[in-house]
């Protein structure tokens, strides 16, 4: 057997993924991480970011480093392909742009050389479950911050979970050290399963779903309109944004400009910001506590009341997230 097979079946072993049934309790309950988001203390976080993809990323990354809530341990570059997306041809070339984009957002906002930067996987859990190799630098590191951590550490994960799964593969232990906080899966209520960041690597979902590892789900969509796509921004809205500095003007109109290539009328959805809007302001979020879905071979939800729990997104206060965004970009040399 290879190593990455013995790896992903000593991770099944461990974490009960094999049978769906109850997996050991490890890390912070799902009331204790309601109870340590309420908590005034500054949370350490590591950002997971496919932030070529689209221009939501960006944004979410100068929250996390302008917000006075969180620590910026930091930023792992996650991979992103899909056949109807042109902004990359496979798996390995989005983390790499994504990887060179998180230099250039680090470069505007006046961090680069501060945070720490690491590649992630080049293949998906799905495009090869039995081989998947989960050596790569982001797995790695994240296990190393966890390993140290002397308090829960936040794993804002904005696009593909693969380097999640990877890192719980290289050691399930870390699932007592961190707390994902992950922009995947749909509502209930929409009936789909096809959301972008779940469609890049199901198997990977899968496995990070069934892990037990302490676990936020910020869903992306529902048909009575609930879900992070009610963070949608236009021209006006980003005025908001303060100031003439560097950030201020990139964030207010080069980078949506730059990513919709064009001078005219423009709206977006900034979904990625609900997780670093989470950390700063959860009093914003209608969470509660569910039996951690199952997702399926085929595509669908199913539900267990005897599985683990995990906080779900219900709702949230879009105008709330959306201002305190544009003040701490405001803030940004």
């Amino acid at each position: 057997m290879s190593r990455p097979a013995i790896l992903l079946a000593g991770f099944l072993l461990f974490t009960g993924c094999a049978c769906l049934n109850r997996v050991p309790s490890a890390g912070l309950t799902p009331e204790e991480i309601l109870e340590d988001l309420r908590a005034p203390r500054v949370k350490d976080v590591v950002i997971d970011s496919d932030t070529f993809n689209e221009m939501d990323d960006q944004y979410a990354i100068a929250y996390a480093l302008a917000s006075e809530k969180m620590r910026v341990l930091a930023l792992h570059a996650a991979p992103f392909y899909d056949e109807y997306n042109d902004r990359s041809h496979s798996v390995a070339e989005g983390m790499e742009l994504s990887y060179k984009e998180i230099g250039r957002v680090l470069e505007i906002t006046g961090n680069a050389g501060k945070y720490p930067v690491f590649k992630g996987a080049t293949r998906s859990v799905t495009e090869d479950p039995d081989g998947f190799d989960p050596e790569n630098p982001a797995a790695r590191n994240l296990v190393r911050i966890a390993r140290k951590a002397k308090q829960p550490v936040y794993v804002l994960c904005l696009g593909m979970i693969t380097n999640v799964a990877a890192a719980l593969m290289l050691d399930p232990s870390i699932k007592e050290k961190i707390v994902v906080v992950w922009l995947g899966t749909n509502c209930f209520s929409n009936g789909s399963l096809s959301e972008f960041n779940l469609r890049g690597d199901y198997r990977a979902g899968q496995l990070v779903m069934n892990s037990g590892v302490p676990l936020v789900v910020l869903p992306a969509s529902g048909k009575t309109g609930e879900g992070t796509q009610m963070l949608s921004v236009d021209q006006e809205d980003v005025k908001a944004i303060r100031g003439n500095g560097r950030s201020a003007v990139f964030f207010r109109s080069e980078l949506p400009h730059d990513y919709h290539r064009t001078q005219g009328n423009w709206w977006h959805i900034l979904w990625d910001i609900a997780a670093p809007g989470l950390i700063a302001h959860p009093e914003f979020f209608n969470l509660r506590v569910i039996p951690a879905p199952v997702l399926t071979d085929d595509w669908q939800f199913a539900f267990d009341s005897s599985r683990h729990r995990i906080v779900w997104m219900d709702s949230l206060d879009p105008d709330g997230v959306r201002a305190d965004l544009f003040r701490c970009i405001s803030l940004l040399p």
